[in-house]
């Protein structure tokens, strides 16, 4: 299933069909002959339709098929023996495949364990947690932030430990 859009000159080229039928439906006497010709083109548009199905079809069958090697093998091979023997070529040859498989597979997640720890570090180590404040500190913080609010004039704030 394939979305796009459609450009102005598509639209107008549908509009100027539907238009052209819409006139010859007008035009036809009779109700027999009017329900002919709508189902005429609804035949018509069936057809196209189903012809452009298939084709997309074939296109998906086509690359499942190269995709899916061995099984597509596999379905076109006859017999039970000959697809037995089929099953176990596959099997020893990936047994014979896995530890290379393994190691790219290892390699590639390394590669993304360590891509991800530079990017932890580029974004820089957050700051580090303070564990006790003193009243002196907090009463800083506390006349910076109204200051940085336009509210220093206004308000202060002083603290006491008790």
């Amino acid at each position: 299933m394939e979305n796009r859009t459609k450009t102005q000159q598509e639209i107008e080229q549908e509009m100027l069909e539907l238009n052209d039928q819409f006139a010859a439906f007008l035009h036809t006497k009779g109700i027999a002959a009017k329900f002919k010709l709508a189902f005429n083109n609804m035949g018509e548009s069936a057809r196209k339709q189903h012809a452009a199905d298939v084709a997309e079809f074939e296109a998906v069958k086509a690359q499942s098929a190269e995709d899916n090697k061995e099984f597509a093998e596999f379905l076109r091979t006859k017999g039970i023996k000959a697809k037995y023997k089929l099953v176990v070529e596959n099997i020893k040859k990936g047994a014979k495949a896995a530890p290379a498989n393994t190691a790219a597979q290892i390699a590639k997640v390394q590669a993304e364990t360590q891509a991800a720890v530079a990017r932890a570090n580029a974004m820089g180590n957050p700051a580090p947690v303070v564990t006790e404040v003193s009243a002196a500190t907090l009463e800083n913080e506390f006349n910076a932030f109204l200051k940085s609010k336009g509210l220093d004039g206004k308000y202060t704030v002083s603290v006491t430990e008790e």
